[in-house]
């Protein structure tokens, strides 16, 4: 009983925590977020590189940890390193975007469907697209907030994830944190309900900043075959403002490469576990609407994880 115990947290493993695409950002997979939890004290980690192909050849390096704080409960950080090809070499090598958040998982419900919830913050460590859209588009460079439901249902060896997501997205190359504030002493503060309050226009949440903010839906389906997974994702979305919105080359930002407001990509992948805490795994992301000749058009990964 206990092994089969192991065996199905191996599995549910095999979908590490990868965060949505947001437009800009396709090189991950699966597309949609993991339902496996980290025991508490316990650490999982994974690393994987992608070759990702647009106007110009990338490798892209990234790293997650998993880390079991509390019982049910995560935190997730995540770390990117990204290097240009040019002319069949690397050059240009600079830091890639960058994430911290927390998952919580609500558990089993009604036998096989399990739930939770996560909150994810973006940091503006990547290239800044406002800028350099251009030669980066595999990175933001801004700030970004996103919550997301997840459930997953089980039917003999087939595990259909599904996900839903809002995300917050910054105005042009200001922080999607502008508004937020903490200052007790100043009366403002209060006004902005502490940069909460949608109807102050200098707030974090004032209404007319969510023009640029995205909801999108993914699904995963895994099929089991232990010590072999294989998945299969797509991924789509939407923007709530139909406008496109333009960096310092005139091309758009948001959904870069795709159609202005909506997206779909795909992905697939394989992941051979050697014991019931480490696999080794392949994937292919697949950018179906591209718009513009410098979009990312297809990744192609492999990726380790371990858990300890």
């Amino acid at each position: 009983m206990n092994r089969m115990i192991q065996i199905k947290s191996a599995i549910l493993m095999a979908l590490f925590y990868v965060i949505f695409i947001h437009g800009n950002t396709i090189v991950s997979a699966p597309l949609t977020p993991s339902i496996y939890t980290v025991n508490e004290g316990m650490v999982e980690g994974s690393v994987s590189t992608d070759y990702v192909s647009a106007h110009s050849s990338f490798m892209k390096e990234k790293i997650v940890l998993n880390l079991g704080f509390m019982p049910k409960t995560n935190l997730r950080f995540t770390a990117g390193w990204l290097q240009i090809i040019d002319n069949n070499s690397l050059s240009n090598s600079t830091i890639g975007d960058s994430s911290i958040g927390i998952w919580h998982s609500f558990g089993s419900l009604f036998n096989n469907f399990i739930l939770g919830y996560y909150i994810d913050i973006g940091l503006a460590t990547g290239q800044n697209a406002f800028y350099d859209e251009t030669k980066y588009p595999t990175e933001s460079g801004f700030s970004t907030v996103s919550w997301g439901l997840v459930g997953a249902y089980t039917v003999h060896n087939v595990t259909f994830i599904m996900a839903g997501k809002y995300e917050l997205m910054p105005e042009d190359s200001s922080s999607v944190f502008d508004g937020l504030t903490f200052n007790v002493a100043d009366s403002n503060t209060w006004k902005r309900f502490f940069g909460l309050n949608p109807f102050s226009k200098d707030a974090m949440l004032y209404y007319k900043k969510f023009k640029n903010d995205i909801i999108a839906f993914s699904l995963t389906a895994l099929y089991n075959g232990y010590p072999v997974i294989l998945y299969m994702s797509l991924s789509s979305g939407n923007r709530l403002n139909n406008r496109p919105v333009y960096g310092d080359h005139n091309l758009p930002i948001l959904y870069k490469g795709y159609n202005d407001t909506i997206f779909m990509v795909v992905a697939s992948g394989a992941r051979y576990f050697f014991n019931e805490k480490t696999y080794f795994g392949a994937f292919l992301v697949y950018n179906i609407i591209r718009d513009y000749s410098y979009a990312v058009k297809y990744s192609l990964g492999i990726e380790v994880s371990s858990l300890w």
